[in-house]
């Protein structure tokens, strides 16, 4: 699990910064790794996203 969670993280993170370095605007920049993000949480699937979830008080 973990080791998902960091390649999405480096993914994202990877992404941002060459984004940042080829110096695009941060709102445009900000806007796409959003995109990123949902599509890597519609490939993680189910199993990913509640793992360790809390239960509801």
């Amino acid at each position: 699990m973990a080791g998902r969670l960091s390649r999405v993280h480096s993914t994202l993170l990877g992404r941002i910064s060459r984004a940042t370095a080829a110096g695009r605007r941060p709102a445009e920049v900000s806007r796409e790794a959003l995109v990123l993000l949902d599509e890597m949480e519609d490939v993680l699937g189910d199993k990913v996203l509640n793992y360790a979830r809390r239960a509801a008080e």
